[in-house]
């Protein structure tokens, strides 16, 4: 139906964090220059002699609630923040030089002069792993943190197939960048942001002193705002410090360079066991992540919950060795480290049927898991037929005999671990005529509080536009992470559905009456319930069997054009073949599979940051590879739906499912167009 989330945003009125009226200071940062440098000195005297006010690491530990922090957790604690005796990529922020005009700041900020002693950079996971030069000197190695996963052993005496392939560093990139307002009350600061997460944020920031956080609407996230907390703690700090309000704004280059919120750069190598008939008996991945200058991130990890994605393949190792390199480093996008996996896993079911010379097609079918539920040794798959989509998707002359014409068609096949255990809490109120459900995050764009005021209009019986969402803050809304990880199409819900039921509840008691459609029925009168006032809170907790609760599958056929002379590569049309479980707003869902399988062919094709001796060379959208409208393929989604058994409408998540197998099913179609194998991504490296 007609999204009912969308009519302010429409109209100019969506409350971004930049729109709130605001009344105070503005901050600047000033960032390294360098990818790898010595701090000799930050010499702040010249803007301060002009009226700026500045903070810097060594005023950061000179505040009382971050004395010794140095000492007890290392440089690395304090850097987190801003750089303290060392920078490690450019961009990084140094110092946070704020004034009454965001112009006043700007220029006051080029008055701040840092003498660095460079240092080589190190600029990729090779050099890395010389260890010629360190990131992070206190550790010792550039390997600054590996596990390996094991389950079953490598087959012996099968056939065999090793194949390298690479993932290049994209991100987000939403269209708001992002934004802090810091305001001082007494010991307790207020924090008004589009951070991702706000509840769960507060956590994190109530480390450094006594906070409230705000949530706004954002202008996108996919994961990236994640990434703000860092910022609002430094203004944070220097609200309390100096006793003003202040105001930061990323700037669209500042984001590129800086923003800490990238997905995953992965180098495979990938050994795979297998029959002559094309029976998949073992999977022996080695992942080398480049996590920039950090010492971990979790994108890695994700995949141990897909290890062999929809196929049943029980004899795998996954070896994981997290790579410092003088870049910004990553945060989490869309899938955060799924979408890699499942494009690497799909490259080698490709590379095992060419070997076999099968049909791609019959090398899937034949491990695809058949039977559910299915227990693999990582995870429990809940429910799903993906061989049906499979099939469907084979079913489509009309796209396979587009080959006959000159056009490349690709198939992929994929999960995603969906809807990790975890808890969400709504707010349920009634005042002033209105059924208010109450939030503690603030909207990205998914439709997810479209789909919550159609929930609660269902489940209690009302008009829609008797329900409004109010977003809560942090000191006011229950237990709240919001969305990430697909997450909330069985968390919201779940909240949704338990408060509704003890609104009725408690409503049914306090009045001794019965419940219908909106009104409360004692005897021949009928109570509205919108002319009562009554509030309850509800968090939904569930625990699945393993760490991920519901498991969506998709089937994607990719169809693309290359020019013979120019190699200009045209995505022609992607069809999607999906099971949400049962979808609780058919539009949305499909709204979502059409941005997350957008993003998986964009990076397939087109987006990617590009560093030359630790610079950053994309410092625009363009630059980037950020595609225009006209650089998509026209999108079909079709859904499938197979219920879940464990999730309160047997709904499944289904955000970053799409990501992965577009990616996938696209460089499937350029392969099959070119007749070159294609081993990393964007496709444009490869071709060069």
């Amino acid at each position: 139906m007609r999204r009912l989330d969308l009519e302010d945003v429409i109209k100019g009125k969506g409350n971004y964090v930049d729109d709130i009226p605001f009344s105070g200071y503005y901050g600047v940062f000033v960032r390294s220059q360098y990818p790898h440098a010595i701090l000799r000195k930050v010499d702040v005297d010249g803007a301060r002699r002009k009226g700026a006010l500045v903070l810097t690491a060594e005023d950061l530990l000179s505040l009382p609630n971050l004395k010794g922090k140095e000492e007890q957790e290392g440089s690395s604690s304090i850097s987190s923040l801003l750089a303290f005796k060392k920078v490690r990529y450019v961009g990084e922020p140094i110092a946070l030089v704020i004034a009454k005009d965001p112009y006043e700041a700007t220029d006051l900020a080029e008055e701040v002069s840092v003498d660095y002693e460079p240092l080589p950079p190190v600029s990729n996971v090779d050099e890395a792993l010389k260890n010629d030069v360190l990131v992070f000197d206190e550790v010792g190695t550039n390997e600054v943190y590996k596990k390996t996963f094991e389950y079953g052993e490598m087959p012996k005496g099968d056939e065999e197939l090793e194949v390298s392939l690479y993932w290049s560093r994209s991100s987000g990139n939403p269209i708001e960048t992002f934004g802090v307002i810091s305001i001082p009350q007494g010991d307790e600061v207020t924090i008004i942001s589009n951070v991702q997460a706000p509840q769960f944020q507060s956590n994190e920031i109530s480390k450094y002193f006594k906070v409230k956080v705000v949530p706004t609407r954002h202008g996108g996230s996919f994961g990236s705002k994640f990434s703000v907390t860092r910022y609002a703690i430094v203004l944070g700090l220097a609200s309390l410090k100096f006793n003003i309000p202040i105001k930061w704004i990323e700037t669209r280059s500042e984001h590129l360079m800086a923003s800490n919120s990238s997905g995953p750069e992965r180098k495979f190598r990938i050994k795979a066991y297998f029959k002559r008939d094309g029976t998949v008996t073992g999977l022996d991945f080695k992942i080398w992540e480049d996590i920039g200058a950090s010492l971990y991130n979790g994108q890695a990890f994700k995949p141990t919950g897909i290890l062999a994605g929809p196929y049943k393949v029980k004899n795998i190792r996954y070896d994981v060795s997290l790579v410092a390199t003088n870049k910004n480093p990553p945060g989490a996008f869309r899938g955060a480290g799924t979408p890699p996996h499942t494009w690497a896993l799909e490259r080698v079911m490709d590379f095992i049927a060419d070997e076999l010379k099968m049909e791609r097609h019959e090398v899937r079918r034949k491990n695809l898991i058949d039977s559910f539920p299915y227990d693999a040794p990582y995870a429990h798959y809940d429910s799903g037929n993906p061989r049906n989509l499979l099939e469907l998707a084979l079913s489509r002359k009309d796209l396979w005999s587009l080959r006959e014409k000159g056009y490349g068609v690709g198939l992929a096949c994929s999960t995603d671990p969906s809807t990790p255990s975890g808890q969400e809490g709504v707010k349920l109120s009634i005042k002033k005529g209105k059924v208010i459900l109450g939030i503690g995050y603030g909207p990205e764009g998914q439709g997810n509080e479209h789909v919550g005021k159609l929930l609660v209009s269902r489940l209690l019986g009302i008009p829609p536009e008797a329900v409004e969402v109010e977003l809560l803050d942090s000191n006011e809304s229950p237990s709240s992470f919001g969305p990430g990880g697909s997450r909330m199409a069985v968390f919201l819900a779940g909240a949704i559905k338990g408060a509704v039921e003890e609104l009725v509840s408690k409503l049914k008691r306090k009045y001794n009456a019965e419940y219908k459609d909106g009104f409360l029925i004692r005897g021949e009168e009928k109570i509205p319930i919108t002319s009562l006032q009554e509030e309850v809170s509800y968090v939904y907790s569930q625990q699945g069997k393993t760490r991920f609760i519901a498991y969506p599958f998709a089937c994607d056929i990719a169809v693309v054009k290359v020019d013979e002379e120019t190699g200009l590569i045209k995505p022609v049309k992607l069809v999607v073949y999906l099971d949400p479980g049962t979808p609780l707003d058919e539009e949305v869902v499909k709204e979502q599979v059409i941005g997350g399988s957008a993003i998986g062919v964009s990076v397939a094709l087109y987006e990617s940051y590009v560093y030359d001796n630790g610079q950053l060379l994309t410092l625009s959208l363009s630059d980037y590879g950020l595609p225009t409208a006209d650089q998509m393929p026209e999108f079909e989604v079709n859904l499938v739906p197979t219920p879940s058994p464990y999730t309160p409408f047997g709904e499944k998540g289904i955000g970053e499912i799409p990501v992965g197998v577009a990616a996938a099913a696209v460089t499937s179609a350029v392969e099959d167009a070119i007749k070159r194998r294609i081993t990393k991504v964007p496709i444009r490296e490869a071709l060069k």
